[in-house]
């Protein structure tokens, strides 16, 4: 009897590590209680002074790795016509997942996002103006008109009205600020004049037209964002396996609290009683295109990181981050 005991509480033993090296659940900081404003400046003690700020964080097994979560506490005020980004990305410092040259690398992140989507601070932009074209036979639509980009990522949907045979939802496949292809089930043919709508909210799909109100502890200001394997990460595809290793968890920004009226984002940080963490870091190497492919992590010491809520029992309030 005590050996069949012991045999199951060994495989559940066993169960429970392979399970835990599968799927990442991981937290780089503890309880969230501080507020981070994510700013790009410089000379004020923000928590990305001059574009980047980051976190140093331990995986301690292997896992793999789809999304990642935040908690915003005070929405982003940029417009679609003069938009911020963020990015938010996993470098690897040193351990398994520096092996075939990867220190320093970035292993994933989530795309230089649009401040008001970042924060679903997200408005309907009003209906376009555009031409519609499309072939007999195909599914590719060619709209053409002006476009800012920020209201037609990639894989989202336009809704087409007054179009004739195209009054219907189309799928954005590329996309510039003037011509976009599409793919929608059609006849073929042209309209000089149709009005296209794009989806209200970022990423494609997200589940609630609801928008973040700031100070809030409700489900839309809770975000959850996929990562994005792109030809500057190590990853290759979603989901990616993560090795074991020491991580800098990076927030990057092209906003700036110095640029009136524009307010920057906020976004839930560490316990006011403030942690211990490997380093914490800032650097330069933003800009509205992303985080870079690699970044060196050198502590600043004449710069203060991530400690805009500064106390005297807590100077150092990362954002938090859920990665799984």
């Amino acid at each position: 009897m005590h050996r069949l005991v012991s045999l199951a509480a060994l495989l559940l033993l066993l169960a429970g590590s392979c399970w835990a090296q599968v799927g990442c659940e991981i937290s780089n900081t503890g309880a969230d209680a501080g507020i981070a404003t994510i700013s790009a400046t410089t000379g004020k003690g923000y928590s990305a002074p001059g574009g980047v700020g980051a976190v140093g964080f331990r995986i301690p097994v292997s896992c793999i790795a789809t999304n990642v979560a935040y908690h915003v506490w005070r929405v982003d005020t940029s417009t679609s016509t003069s938009p911020t980004t963020y990015d938010i990305g996993l470098y690897c410092v040193s351990g398994d997942c520096a092996t075939g040259g990867h220190a320093g690398a970035l292993y994933l992140h989530t795309g230089p996002v649009y401040g008001s989507w970042f924060t679903n601070n997200r408005v309907v932009p009003p209906p376009y103006t555009v031409s519609v074209s499309g072939n007999s036979g195909t599914s590719t639509l060619t709209l053409t008109g002006s476009f800012l980009l920020p209201d037609f990522p990639i894989g989202v949907k336009i809704t087409l009205t007054s179009c004739g045979s195209f009054n219907r939802t189309a799928i954005a496949k590329t996309v510039t600020t003037s011509v976009i292809t599409a793919t929608q089930t059609n006849g073929g043919g042209s309209d000089p004049s149709c009005s296209a709508v794009p989806a209200a909210t970022y990423p494609p799909g997200f589940p609630s037209s609801v928008l973040c109100t700031n100070g809030s502890m409700a489900d839309p200001c809770q975000e959850g964002l996929r990562w994005v394997a792109d030809g500057r990460t190590v990853c290759a595809s979603i989901p990616c396996t993560l090795p074991a290793g020491l991580y800098a968890a990076a927030i990057g920004t092209s906003c700036n609290d110095g640029l009136a009226p524009v307010v920057c984002a906020q976004l839930l940080g560490d316990a006011d009683q403030g942690l211990i963490y490997p380093f914490t870091a800032s650097t330069t190497s933003y800009d509205s295109g992303g985080l870079a492919a690699t970044m060196s992590f050198t502590v600043n010491s004449t710069t203060a990181v991530w400690n805009t809520t500064q106390g005297l029992t807590a100077p150092i309030k990362p954002v938090k981050f859920l990665i799984y």
